[in-house]
C-alpha cells in the first residue's frame, strides 16, 4: 500500500492530507482538548461509526472519542484539528453556534454537501502541497468559521436581518474596512466591531456585491496596491507598496494581483514608469 501524508500546524489549527491506496479499517482515538473533523469526497469512507456515509462529506471525530471507519481504494482526506477553547473563542466572535454533531464521534457524519468544504480542500492543498502558501491567522480563520458554518446547515434565509439592517450592515463594515486597508484585519473583528453576526455580514456583501466580505476587502487592498504602482512607481518598490496594504507573503501577493488583473506587478510598475 502506497500512503502519504502532509501535515501543517498554525496557531489556531492544524491539517492533516492523507491519501492511501487501498481501502483500510482505520481505528483509534481523536486527541484529547482538540475537536477533530475529516473532509472527505462522496463515496470515499464507506463506514464511519458502523454506517453508511455515501452522501457525507464532512464526518466528526469530536474530542477523546473513539473512531472506526472504512475507506474506500485510494482515498484522499484532509483533518482539521482546533483546539476547543479557539474553536468557542472563534464560534462566539462569529455570531455562531457549535453544534453537537461537531463535539462527539457519536453522530456518525453530517450530511450536508456545501460549495465551503470545497473552499476548506482547496485552502488545506494549497497550505501543505509545498508551495509555501503562508498559513496566516485569517487564512486559519477562515478554515473554521466554514466548518461552523457548514455545521450550522448554513443558509441565508436562517439569518433573520432585515433589508435596512443588512443595507446599514454594509455601509458601516466599508468604512470599517477603508479606514483598516492596511492592517488585513480578520473578519471576526469586523463583525464585533460592526455588531453583526457572520451570517447577516455575508450575506448582505452577497446580495448588494456578489461576493463576500473577505473577497471584497482583499479587493480593496488590491486595488490600493495598483493605484501605487501607477503613480508611485519612482518612488517606492513592489514589496515596500504590497506590506503598506498588508501584503507580506509576496509570492502569494502577486499571485492574486495576476488573478486580479491579468498582469503581474512588475509589469504595472514596468509600464506606469515608461
Amino acid at each position: 500500500m502506497e500512503t502519504k501524508v502532509t501535515v501543517r500546524a498554525g496557531s489556531i489549527l492544524t491539517l492533516l492530507n492523507i491519501s492511501m491506496s487501498r481501502a483500510v479499517h482505520q481505528t483509534g482515538v481523536s486527541p484529547k482538548g482538540l475537536l477533530t473533523f475529516g473532509i472527505i469526497r462522496r463515496n470515499e469512507v464507506q463506514v464511519w461509526q458502523g454506517q453508511d456515509t455515501s452522501a457525507s462529506e464532512l464526518l466528526s471525530f469530536g474530542s477523546s472519542d473513539p473512531f472506526d471507519g472504512v475507506s474506500a481504494t485510494r482515498f484522499c482526506g484532509t483533518t482539521v484539528s482546533i483546539r476547543e477553547h479557539d474553536i468557542e473563542h472563534l464560534a462566539d466572535a462569529l455570531g455562531l453556534n457549535i453544534p453537537e454533531s461537531l463535539r462527539t464521534s457519536a453522530t456518525p457524519a453530517i450530511y450536508v454537501h456545501h460549495k465551503r468544504l470545497a473552499a476548506i480542500r482547496q485552502l488545506s492543498e494549497q497550505l501543505t502541497d509545498g508551495h509555501d502558501q503562508p498559513m496566516t491567522e485569517n487564512v486559519q480563520e477562515e478554515i473554521v468559521a466554514n466548518l461552523l458554518l457548514v455545521a450550522n446547515s448554513y443558509d441565508q434565509h436562517e439569518d433573520k436581518s432585515t433589508p435596512l439592517i443588512r443595507s446599514r450592515t454594509v455601509s458601516k463594515t466599508t468604512e470599517l474596512m477603508l479606514a483598516l486597508l492596511g492592517e488585513n484585519v480578520p473578519i471576526s473583528k469586523i463583525c464585533k466591531e460592526v455588531g453583526v453576526s457572520w451570517r447577516t455580514l455575508d450575506r448582505s456583501f452577497l446580495e448588494k456585491f456578489g461576493i463576500g466580505p473577505k473577497k471584497y476587502y482583499h479587493r480593496l487592498r488590491l486595488n490600493r496596491v495598483r493605484s501605487d504602482l501607477i503613480h508611485k512607481a519612482n518612488h517606492y518598490n513592489i514589496s515596500d507598496i504590497a506590506n503598506r496594504w498588508g501584503f507580506w507573503h509576496l509570492g502569494q501577493f502577486a499571485q492574486d494581483y495576476h488573478n486580479m488583473f491579468g498582469e503581474l506587478p512588475s509589469t504595472t510598475m514596468r509600464i506606469s514608469g515608461e
